[in-house]
């Protein structure tokens, strides 16, 4: 059986990475759904955004946290490719508004040490979930899956809106809280709120894979761009595969 092809990022191979461009491109292929990241500014928006610092985009390691979303608005979001160059910052609600009714789109909360230690984590999932609140996008729920790789944030989610589907993405850190091993040994009252487990591909393990499916949970996967990389996701029965190359691997399930 052929597992959900999901546009990490968008198909951020053919436009800068989870924006409006990334998003419609991924959209022209038969994709099952997008993956993006959500992160919050210093005044309390939600925005499309991956990496730890803005670095890449504004030279400087500032995070989003640092700066107004008045700020960001300014900076050049189409990484200096001339045919982006007005691309702008996606917010969440009008990614919602725009794709919501389209496809599955897997909203991953960003959630690092100080944004844990500061409590933006917890204020930013609970924004996440008033924002779903919309009964626009109420009316699409069965679309929505919220990923993270802390625990806390799914099931503070889980606390304020069980209809949504809750995804822990599985760590490479030794022994750490959601390494594999930390996870199956859970109670199911840890775990039973979990939809699916999501694991790098280089991660991937029949045990995990297992422990999934003989808990009615899927398995997913990140992130396939290459044939090597895709036979040993589709080698484990994976049920979802994310990759930056949605042409590709859409193009790569007809042949």
């Amino acid at each position: 059986m052929k597992p959900w092809l999901i546009a990490h990022r968008g198909a951020n191979d053919e436009a800068p990475e989870n924006s409006r461009s990334a998003f419609d491109r991924a959209l022209q292929y038969p994709v099952d759904g997008m993956e993006f990241y959500v992160q919050m500014t210093a005044d309390g928006q939600l925005v499309l955004y991956h990496d730890r610092t803005l670095s890449k985009i504004m030279g400087r390691r500032k995070r989003i946290s640092d700066l107004t979303f008045e700020q960001l608005k300014g900076l050049p979001w189409g990484r200096h490719r001339p045919e982006f160059a007005y691309e702008p910052l996606l917010t969440l609600r009008e990614n919602l508004d725009l794709y919501a009714s389209r496809t599955r789109l897997m909203v991953e909360i960003k959630s690092r040490k100080h944004d844990r230690e500061s409590g933006r984590s917890s204020e930013t999932t609970l924004k996440v979930v008033k924002e779903l609140e919309r009964p626009e996008i109420q009316k699409h729920a069965e679309n929505i899956f919220i990923l993270s790789f802390d625990p806390d944030v799914l099931k503070l989610g889980f606390e304020h809106a069980p209809q949504y589907k809750y995804v822990l993405n599985v760590s490479d850190e030794p022994g750490g809280p959601t390494g594999y091993e930390s996870i199956v040994e859970r109670p199911s009252s840890e775990t039973g709120h979990l939809f699916a487990l999501c694991a790098a591909v280089k991660n991937l393990s029949e045990p995990l894979v297992q422990f999934c499916h003989g808990n009615n949970k899927l398995a997913m996967t990140y992130v396939c761009n290459s044939p090597k990389q895709l036979r040993r996701a589709t080698g484990f029965g994976v049920d979802a595969v994310m990759t930056d190359k949605p042409g590709w691997l859409t193009g790569f399930f007809k042949c």
